[in-house]
């Protein structure tokens, strides 16, 4: 029986926070090699629910904690020479160093070693991961995927690994996997691949749940690299993810789901809705959470009180900037006539003004501080409270293409490296430190 090891490595940075963060394109793709007789384990160096994770310095706010959210273990490193101008500590956030050498030493040999990478500029946690694992199982066959690794596939060839996977659509990722491993996974379309629930078992304990009800988005903003990753838009049956939802609960105990999608209420009619009726119908005692922005262009009275009534506690709306000409540059999704709308639905619907949180960009190119201040002001005088998104330089972007395309160095994808680089470190200071969001 051939035998793999999916591994989620630590996170390099100045800051890092538990926002119900799951490895989830790993869990499925553990389920499908676990259904074709494959034996698996799971090394999450990020899973705050490990035996082997160390208390966090910082807990966080107690809402997020109430919903299973929370900070790491962290540990000061050694600055990389391209940060040594910034006056902050660069960090390893996870399980400590010592302790995943031990575990990984425990371990039986895997065959194969599946390791992930989410943002660009954590590539030097699976690099260090990397080494270890070649340490540890030097006949090992290793492979790098994720985000990093389709966004990057450059800079990724230069980490060592014995292969690479630079894509992260699953029907891509599948084939790409079937003719490195040998394997026939069977997953011809995206009903094949969401056939399987994510192989959340392969964790000792957990606090939250994560659901994906779809993959891409339709939209293409200049900032984001949603349409790079996954180039086409398809959403799930809501039946099924109504069913995957009841089978978190009931086998894990679940009572916080978050759900990942970037566009959750596109075709709100022909699947949000439904999805909502269908989780009302199961009266599951479980509370659902929007990390990832609403489109507020579908953000109806009907939406509203649907998103209302199923207990969705946790709603966070996309606006960006308040300047017409910034959104026009974004993708034109939203203009400030329908964002006010939107608010207006949820305040409506019971939503208090406090419980509705405003993403705008930071940092974002296409904006000017006094654009930010503008935002903040006119977020305030709703009532709402704003949440400053700070802009990363993303590969795949239009507005990387534009104004970054000679950058080869990952790390300075970093959003503190960035904020630092472009001078508005200054601002944003001043606004933590005035308690202006």
């Amino acid at each position: 029986m051939m035998r793999v090891l999916l591994v989620n490595p630590w996170a390099y940075d100045f800051t890092a926070f538990d926002l119900w963060s799951k490895p989830l394109g790993l869990l499925y793709l553990g389920a499908h090699l676990r259904q074709k007789g494959v034996q698996v384990v799971l090394l999450d160096c990020l899973s705050r629910e490990d035996p082997d994770a160390c208390a966090p310095q910082n807990t966080g706010p107690r809402r997020l904690r109430e919903a299973g959210c929370g900070g790491y273990f962290q540990e000061i490193l050694p600055k990389p020479a391209f940060f040594s101008s910034i006056p902050r500590h660069f960090r390893r956030f996870g399980i400590p160093r010592d302790r995943v050498l031990l575990r990984l030493k425990e371990l039986e040999p895997p065959d194969v070693v599946f390791v992930t990478c989410g943002f660009t500029y954590w590539y030097p946690g699976a690099m260090v991961m990397g080494e270890l694992l070649r340490r540890v199982f030097p006949e090992a066959f290793l492979v790098l995927g994720g985000i990093y690794s389709t966004l990057c596939p450059e800079h990724a060839r230069n980490l060592g690994f014995d292969a690479l996977v630079s894509v992260a659509d699953p029907l891509a990722v599948a084939k790409a996997l079937e003719e490195l491993l040998g394997v026939r996974l069977g997953i011809h379309d995206y009903h094949d691949f969401f056939s399987l629930p994510p192989a959340f078992d392969l964790y000792p304990r957990l606090s939250y749940g994560v659901v994906l009800t779809s993959l891409g988005c339709p939209f293409s903003c200049s900032y984001c690299a949603s349409r790079a990753l996954f180039p086409s838009f398809f959403q799930r049956p809501p039946e099924e993810v109504a069913e995957e939802v009841q089978y978190l609960h009931e086998r894990f105990g679940i009572r916080h789901i978050a759900f990942y999608d970037d566009a959750l209420l596109v075709r709100a009619e022909e699947h949000f809705l439904p999805l909502a009726e269908a989780l009302l119908r199961k009266n599951l005692p479980v509370v659902f959470h929007l990390p990832n922005g609403l489109h507020a262009r579908y953000l109806t009275h009907e939406v509203a009180r649907f998103l209302k009534r199923a207990r969705f506690q946790t709603i966070r709306v996309s606006l960006e900037t308040v300047s017409p000409e910034g959104q026009k540059k974004g993708s034109a999704k939203v203009t400030n006539p329908l964002f006010e709308r939107a608010i207006a639905a949820l305040k409506e619907a019971g939503f208090a003004p406090q419980d509705v949180e405003v993403y705008l960009l930071f940092g974002w190119p296409a904006t000017e501080e006094e654009d930010v201040l503008a935002s903040l002001a006119y977020v305030r005088n709703l009532g709402l409270s704003p949440r400053l998104a700070l802009y990363a330089p993303t590969p795949g972007t239009e507005d990387y293409r534009v104004f970054f395309s000679e950058e080869t160095e990952p790390l300075w994808h970093n959003k503190i490296a960035f904020l630092y680089r472009r001078g508005w470190h200054r601002l944003y200071e001043r606004l933590r430190q005035e308690r202006k969001w």
